[in-house]
């Protein structure tokens, strides 16, 4: 029967492997959820965690289900039907200390032009390197801003309700109450003022829309994932605006259409970036694998595993599996 100290002492020497299996990156904090500095990795998967490729698919109907009495805003909108698809990137990465209140998964759901060249993203080396702001990066959801320096506290976005499970796939929903997700919709549509074709931008309903006169619910997001694949969906409203352009200035016009808007996301696992989630938890957990020589799927993998790198990795998933039995055992 195992006790506390004995319990302790195995802790003690996996504290040490860790240490030891971050020789090649003198930085490495297994504490924290950043992949170690003896990989290459672009802004996009600089996290621990499962990523997904996929395509996103975004239907959007003017005028339809609760925002049906706001036709007359634009009328040649109505009966329509606006589709736009993306190349898509899910990160769904191992929350950290900089995470503030409940977290059980950091989600970002990147939306790309078709032919995005994703070894083109860099390396993040100063602010204006970060994923959020790549001007290729049409459209975003974040349940909290991507960081990559610990700097402070990082507030969700989101208010995640896990479902109860002991497994993957793991489900989780959120109402989206004070966040709108990052970019818009472009897309060539009628004009409001005649038959001429041009160019709107569509959002999702941002929250401080209220007092405008414009009712309608949050979005609501759903997500499901597990080792193989993802798939995520936003249901809400949007609001859009035509484009107005007076020389080399864009600018938008008065809001002119609201209406529903669906996202559907599809991936499969990115095995070459993901680390490799846990089979057996009731939350999200990841072996640290990227970087430790101890998965040959991965991104920097040699047939020479350093057998350091690989007791490190291992040292982190019974680092988790053993604190756990240790906080039962004394409770």
């Amino acid at each position: 029967m195992r006790g506390p100290v004995s319990t302790q002492a195995v802790l003690f020497s996996l504290a040490f492997a860790v240490t030891i299996a971050a020789k090649d990156d003198p930085d490495y904090n297994p504490a924290l959820n950043f992949r170690p500095d003896n990989v290459t990795l672009s802004n996009l998967y600089y996290w621990v965690g499962s990523y997904y490729n996929g395509t996103t698919d975004v239907e959007l109907l003017p005028y339809a289900g609760l925002a049906s009495t706001y036709r007359s805003l634009c009328p040649n909108l109505a009966n329509t039907t606006i589709t736009k698809q993306y190349e898509t990137v899910l990160a769904l990465t191992e929350p950290s200390t900089y995470n503030t209140g409940y977290d059980p998964v950091n989600a970002f759901l990147t939306l790309w032009p078709p032919g995005f060249n994703f070894s083109s993203l860099p390396y993040p080396t100063s602010s204006d390197e970060t994923l959020e702001l790549d001007s290729s990066l049409e459209f975003a959801l974040f349940s909290s801003d991507p960081t990559y320096w610990v700097e402070g506290s990082v507030e969700n976005n989101f208010n995640w309700t896990l479902n109860a499970t002991q497994s993957p796939p793991y489900s989780l929903s959120s109402t989206l109450t004070e966040y709108d997700g990052q970019g818009g919709f472009s897309s060539n549509v009628t004009s409001c003022n005649g038959t001429d074709t041009v160019e709107w931008t569509f959002y999702p309903l941002p929250w401080n829309l209220n007092g405008t006169g414009y009712n309608l619910p949050d979005p609501v997001i759903d997500l499901e994932f597990d080792v193989k694949t993802a798939n995520l969906s936003l249901e809400g409203y949007f609001i859009g605006y035509e484009v107005v352009k007076e020389g080399s200035k864009t600018g938008s016009s008065m809001v002119l259409a609201v209406g529903k808007l669906k996202l559907t996301f599809l991936g499969v696992l990115d095995a070459y970036h993901s680390d490799v989630l846990v089979n057996t938890t009731d939350t999200p957990t990841w072996l640290r694998t990227v970087g430790f020589q101890n998965n040959s799927l991965n991104v920097g993998y040699t047939s020479v595993a350093s057998g350091s790198s690989v007791l490190g990795a291992l040292a982190i998933g019974a680092w988790i599996f053993l604190m756990s039995a240790a906080f039962s055992f004394c409770a």
